[in-house]
């Protein structure tokens, strides 16, 4: 538009001799045009130079929009009202239309006010040039744009801060196309942190895609459940592995959702990446301490019990389905924990259950019940109980013999044992252990190094007996 212009006002100021008159004039600035009136109704500033950019005439927009007077502007080079920093490029402007008067690209400077102040304008200018070819200076406008360059200037720094935040978030930013390879189009510099590769790496990549930094075992699922949530239009949240450039798996939280336009076709998907390894690596941390005893590393009561119930249950359905229940409880062993440091009480709590642990067949479930016992779920037994009972207790006796040693301490351990049989499935898991931690007591109060096999259908019927006659 700017160009068009420029040439518009070049013939008419040829056609009206007005042109020539200017460049030609060697008394200082250019007389007057006799179209004068129309230019200076402009809000355009338009300007003749001489070949050398002095200006040889300027319409009124100048002064109304530098502050400058039409006198202080005379013989003076148009360059000497520009930024410092703009000077050389204006002159390169005019000496690169000089060479190709085609040329019709236009530049934004900065002018300086009479007040000191900085605007911007967008300068076009066309070179005259004689029949002989020779240049005989320029006619050009200067548009206020200073409005456009805020505009500009507010969209880049604010794009500069969106670009900021984004990278410094602590995860990856992407887009990417909605196919098995989720072949990126943008990552933010995140990237690097969370796999290892440069976002040049894998944006637009077919050596290296996303996919492939996703474990095998977790790309179907990934698949699936983006594509479910694709089809319902809806967010989606989803946990996973990737395995970086080091060869290092993480677990990774993202969050996305698809990119859709107006008329619903889907443009791709974009979203948030996160490593979540700690965090992941701590629930399980903390769900198995709520499963497993971080001591002896054996169930905790919670889990015992659980498979305890199961077993009642088993055997409420199928009878046949036997079980015994062993409490084994050792003798002055929570006096001897006490006198040892943390650790210590953690070696030995974990050498007692691992040689408990040692006779019990896969099945079989142990646990610490309190400071100085260790319950015992064994299953699978044929024949009688009375016997399998005490056998396996020999068998737990001989297994803790040794004595248990820390150091330069140690302890021989005694044992006194409690099991249960007669077992219907009615009864409660935790009775079941009780009432073996009772004959436990019982065998330790009959001596050392004693077994106590108790029928706890016998012993509810005594006690059920005892209650009546009170």
């Amino acid at each position: 538009m700017a160009t068009a212009r420029i040439e518009l006002l070049t013939e008419i100021l040829v056609e009206s001799d007005e042109l020539t008159t200017s460049l030609t004039s060697d008394s200082g600035p250019a007389s007057t045009p006799l179209i004068a009136p129309l230019l200076d109704a402009i809000d355009t500033v338009v300007f003749v130079t001489d070949p050398n950019g002095t200006l040889r005439y300027v319409n009124a927009a100048w002064a109304r929009l530098t502050g400058f007077s039409l006198q202080e502007t005379r013989t003076l080079p148009q360059s000497s009202y520009l930024h410092p920093q703009d000077q050389e490029r204006w002159l390169r402007f005019l000496d690169a239309r000089k060479h190709d008067p085609q040329r019709t690209a236009a530049l934004v400077l900065r002018f300086l006010t009479s007040s000191g102040e900085t605007i911007h304008l967008e300068a076009g200018a066309q070179a005259v040039v004689a029949d002989n070819g020779r240049c005989m200076g320029f006619v050009g406008t200067l548009s206020d744009v200073g409005s456009r360059v805020q505009a500009e200037g507010l969209k880049e720094a604010s794009h500069r801060t969106l670009e900021t935040l984004i990278n410094n978030l602590p995860g990856l930013v992407y887009r990417c196309r909605n196919n098995r390879q989720w072949t990126m189009e943008y990552m933010s510099k995140g990237c690097e942190v969370l796999t290892g590769y440069p976002p040049e790496a894998v944006v637009n990549s077919e050596r290296l895609t996303y996919a492939d930094l996703i474990v095998p075992e977790d790309q179907e699922q990934v698949w699936e459940n983006v594509q479910a949530s694709l089809r319902e239009h809806r967010p989606f949240e989803l946990m996973y592995r990737i395995r970086t450039a080091r060869g290092e798996e993480k677990w990774v939280l993202e969050r996305g959702r698809g990119n859709f336009s107006t008329s619903g076709e889907l443009l791709g998907v974009e979203g948030f990446i996160t490593d979540i390894t700690r965090e992941r690596h701590e629930q399980l941390r903390l769900r198995s301490d709520s499963l497993y005893d971080p001591e002896t590393h054996l169930p905790t009561q919670t889990l015992f019990l659980d498979r305890l119930e199961m077993a009642l249950r088993r055997m409420k359905l199928n009878p046949s389905d036997d079980f015994i229940v062993l409490v084994v409880h050792l003798d002055q062993f929570a006096k001897w924990r006490e006198t040892l440091a943390v650790n210590s009480r953690e070696r030995a709590l974990f050498d007692v259950g691992r040689r408990i642990d040692s006779v019990l067949s896969p099945v079989d479930s142990l646990c610490l019940w309190n400071r100085n016992e260790f319950a015992v779920l064994h299953e699978g037994a044929v024949g009688d109980d009375n016997v399998n009972a005490k056998d396996l207790a020999g068998k737990i006796r001989q297994e803790l013999r040794a004595p248990v040693v820390d150091g330069s301490s140690e302890m021989f351990l005694t044992t006194s044992i409690g099991a249960v049989t007669g077992l219907t499935g009615d009864e409660s898991a935790e009775d079941v252990v009780h009432f073996a931690s009772t004959a436990a007591a019982r065998a330790r109060n009959a001596g050392i190094g004693r077994v106590e096999v108790a029928d706890m259908g016998e012993g509810l019927k005594k006690r059920r007996s005892t209650s009546a006659k009170r």
